[in-house]
Formats: structure tokens, sequence, C-alpha cells
């Protein structure tokens, strides 16, 4: 793909400006919404506190929005940038891992037997569920042969995620009051998540995407092809686990903290491809700050496009996001 930007210095560039785009996002996601706040406000609610409605807001509110906004674009924008990476298909995202339906179906579990339990507790079950999905694909993929075919890995995530969806399904049509859960939970919302169960998920983010940003060399030699890679000496089984992995990490925490925002990770690569090409030493940085400046972008529009009420922001990224991947396919059919 020709891409917009050649040199470093102008890429540079971009993603300093990129950077501060993000910030900005984060300044308007705080101080915007029902309740208009300022920068004196923010700053006051922290350094001198009176529990005003506009200091709560930010505190238990508006700050664990923008933080959730901020990981959670990040990870989906990182996690879709390998997911089409590994599977070689521009329309990939990482829900074909089968990491949306593993954590509905363990949450539902949860919900079911165990009503009473915690917000913190409910995230947690949702993470391994979609973690526990995303090995179950691996392993039935032929991960355990040392062969993982990424057409396969497709077809085996579509059929485990259709299989988890139909079980919680069975499980909800008898109990309707995990059923008001989840299908709130299952829109996609920023909104609502503590500070604290966010904060504890923060490291995990923030170390996947660290050992992403070392893959870059590596990822551009298999972007060359799996035989030319391995002619070229790379051991791509090795990479190919170390990627699922990730994805399956960044993925299931989004799942856990957000629910299933839908086209982040699927929007987010084409973006960044039309601009920087095709080297994944850029790709990998831009895509973290591209995912979380859609995300939050969305969060703030999603609090006016029907105000004084406000629109789950996975039910507006779906809004976007269907059209542009009728584009993509229609684009790539042409081809």
């Amino acid at each position: 793909m020709k891409s917009i930007l050649n040199k470093s210095k102008g890429k540079i560039i971009l993603l300093f400006l990129l950077v501060i785009l993000t910030l900005i996002l984060c300044y308007l996601s705080i101080t915007k919404g029902f309740i208009h706040t300022s920068y004196k406000t923010l700053i006051d609610s922290y350094m001198n506190f009176n529990n005003s409605q506009e200091h709560i807001i930010i505190r238990s509110s508006r700050v664990p929005r923008t933080l959730n906004s901020l990981f959670v674009g990040g990870s989906l924008g990182v996690a879709g940038l390998l997911t089409q990476s590994l599977t070689r298909n521009k329309l990939a995202s990482p829900s074909i891992l089968g990491i949306n339906s593993g954590a509905v179906l363990t949450l539902v579990i949860a919900l079911t037997f165990f009503p009473s339990i915690s917000s913190l507790g409910l995230s947690w079950v949702s993470f391994f569920g979609a973690l526990l999905a995303s090995i179950l694909v691996y392993i039935l993929c032929g991960g355990l042969s040392g062969d993982i075919n990424p057409m396969d890995l497709t077809l085996g995530g579509t059929a485990l995620g259709a299989l988890f969806f139909s079980l919680s399904q069975g499980i909800l049509y008898k109990n309707e009051v995990a059923l008001e859960q989840v299908i709130y939970w299952m829109t996609g919302s920023v909104e609502g998540q503590k500070l604290d169960v966010i904060i504890k998920f923060i490291p995990i983010i923030l170390i996947m995407m660290i050992v992403t940003l070392f893959l870059g060399k590596k990822l551009n030699v298999f972007s060359l092809g799996e035989e030319m890679a391995k002619s070229l000496g790379m051991k791509t089984l090795y990479l190919k686990i170390i990627i699922i992995f990730i994805v399956a990490i960044l993925s299931g925490i989004s799942v856990a903290l957000a629910g299933p925002i839908a086209f982040i990770g699927l929007i987010t690569p084409h973006i960044v491809h039309k601009f920087i090409g095709t080297d994944y030493r850029w790709l990998i940085p831009f895509s973290i700050f591209t995912g979380s400046s859609i995300l939050l972008l969305a969060d703030i529009w999603s609090r006016f496009i029907v105000y004084p009420k406000e629109v789950p922001v996975g039910a507006l990224t779906a809004l976007i996001g269907g059209p542009f991947f009728i584009y993509i396919a229609k684009r790539r059919s042409r081809n």
C-alpha cells in the first residue's frame, strides 16, 4: 500500500501531533458532557476536593471513563494491526479469535451462578473467558502440532464463537436478571467502570504494548511471506504464538473493561497503513495512539449525538464502522 508519508522526519512530526491530539481529546473527555467543567475544576477536584457535584463527576465518572477509552482504544488498535498481520486479511479483527463470545459466555455463567459478584470479579471473569477462547482456537487450529494456518484460525475462531454465543443464549433463556446486565454490557461502553478496576489492568496493557514495539522488525520480515521469513532464518511459529498471545491479552482486557466495542480494531490499521505504509516499527506506535484517539472521539461524540441523553459508544462505533467495512470489502473485490 502506497503511504502518504515516506520520510522518517515526517512520521516523527505526525506521531508527535497524534500524541498532542490524544492529550487534547483526553482533556475534552474529562471536561465536556451533560455538565461542563473546566481545567480549574479538574485541578481543584484533586487538589481542593469539596464534595461538589462537578468534583464528584470528574473523579468518579469522567477520569475513569477517559482512562478506559485511552487504554481500550490503544489496545484494540494494536490488536487489530497484529490480527491483520497474522491472518494476512485486511478485513480481520481481534474478534475472529472468539474473544468476544468467550467473554460473554463466562460473564453469563458468572451472573447466573454468582449473581452477587463484584464489578472487579466480572472484569476478571470476562478477561479469562476471552483468554480461554483464544487458547481453544489456537489448539483447534493446529497450535499443538506446530502448524498454525491463518485461514484455519479465522474459520476456527468463527465456529467456536458461534458455539459460545449459542450456549450463552441457552443459559440466558432461563435467567432474565442476567439477560438485562449482559445486554447492556454487550452494547460496549467505556462508562461505569470503576477507577480501581481499570488501574489493575493498566500495567498488563503497557507491558503488552512494550513487547509489541520490540516485534517491529520481525513483523516486517513476516509480512514478506511466511516462506520468505523462514528462508531468512525466522522461526515463524514462535512469532505467531506471541502474536496470538498479545492479541488475546489486549483484546481480553478491552472486552473486560468496556465490552465488545466493534470496528476499532478494523478501522485503525487501515488509517495507519494509509499514512505510514508497511513498516511495523512505525505502524505499532501509530496504531496505539490512533486507536485511542478514535475511541476518545467516539465517546465524546456519543454524549452529544442525542443530547441530553447518551448513546453507548459501542453502538456509535458500529454505526461508523459498518459502512467503512462495506467500503473496504467493495474496494478489495474491485482490486
